[in-house]
């Protein structure tokens, strides 16, 4: 009873482990929300935006009298206006989801990276404190810096936890439970092993330093070497796309309108002429405009998908550049369009 009142009061102990993937993402994150909490309150706020949009173009159609499907008021049809709002309800209610997601994970992936990039200067100030005569639990709660960020914190929880009950090898587990890094995982593992067979662990560390450094270098040399084609897909997706697609576009509704115009008389030369310039076409202008919409989406999210997997090697970290490079498509999109339109008005 005594030790329990002492570790509560002076001595910061060794929380419970994460039992569930929220608690761990929250953990990695640096998040002391309670996940209960944390999952309520982006459910409830999901819940009132996706509420909100479900009703906005009800609100638009009765002021502007503009149909949405569902008809005007006072003519609206009830079974279409119910699920129009479903639809738009969980559309929403899903998208908000992903976006409180993809934030918790980029806060992950911060974190981890800021982690990984101040990692090999902890360890070279471990060895130096070693090489000067410290211990290596000295060595370790003495390398804590603020400008290390993370690490710094975390340290400081790790040399609490083995001022109690917990062993210092045991307490460095510690780390790896709060930062989501496979190499910060690597050099712990090393670290405890140096540690329980007694080597030269000043210079071991030193030795997983360089490493870790010549990893993120190649790394980086692999990104830049990969840039060009990287840089060729975004110019295919913001000029090259758009521009293609708006020329099909205005051309098809170019012919779709010399069809309707010209009606010669059955079996005529002229009808002969019109049909071999002008074949009968059975897409309209308005579906090909809609499959472009979707093309400029899906490709947009391939090619940020694609740019995460080459800078990061992983699929979702790119998504973020998605929202970027989809606007930039539609805007070429949208000025190829109207300069067509305007140019080819005047001779049609």
């Amino acid at each position: 009873m005594k030790k329990i009142i002492i570790n509560k009061k002076f001595v910061e102990t060794k929380p419970k482990l994460a039992n569930t993937t929220l608690s761990k993402m929250l953990t990695y994150a640096g998040i002391a929300e309670p996940p209960q909490l944390w999952l309520g309150s982006r459910i409830l706020t999901a819940l009132i935006i996706a509420f909100l949009f479900s009703i906005l173009p009800i609100i638009v159609s009765y002021f502007l009298k503009i149909d949405f499907g569902f008809g005007i008021f006072p003519n609206i049809k009830i079974v279409y206006l119910i699920g129009y709002m479903i639809v738009i309800f969980v559309i929403v209610f899903f998208l908000i989801l992903t976006l409180f997601y993809l934030h918790l994970y980029y806060l992950i992936h911060d974190t981890t990276k800021r982690v990984e990039e101040v990692l090999p200067d902890f360890l070279l100030m471990i060895a130096a404190n070693m090489h000067a005569g410290l211990t290596p639990f000295a060595a370790f709660q003495a390398a804590a810096r603020p400008e290390f960020g993370p690490l710094e914190r975390e340290v400081k929880k790790v040399a609490a936890y083995s001022l109690g009950t917990e062993s210092f090898t045991d307490a460095l587990n510690a780390l790896t439970e709060n930062i989501d890094s496979d190499v910060l995982r690597r050099t712990i593992a090393f670290f405890e092993n140096g540690l329980k067979s007694g080597g030269k662990l000043a210079n071991l560390l030193e030795t997983a330093a360089e490493e870790i450094r010549d990893l993120d270098e190649l790394k980086k040399e692999t990104v830049l070497n990969t840039k060009t084609y990287t840089i060729f897909l975004i110019f295919i997706l913001v000029i090259g796309l758009p521009v293609l697609l708006g020329i099909s576009t205005e051309f098809l509704a170019i012919f779709t309108k010399l069809q309707t115009g010209l009606k010669p008389t059955t079996g005529s030369s002229a009808q002969t002429i019109v049909s071999m310039i002008s074949p009968t076409i059975g897409l309209s202008a308005e579906f090909v405009n809609s499959v472009a919409f979707a093309l400029i989406f899906l490709t947009s999210l391939f090619v940020s998908i694609f740019i995460g997997v080459i800078a990061e090697g992983k699929l979702v970290y790119g998504i973020k550049y998605m929202p970027l490079l989809a606007i930039g498509a539609y805007a070429v999109y949208f000025v190829v369009k109207t300069l067509l339109h305007g140019f080819l008005s005047v001779f049609f």
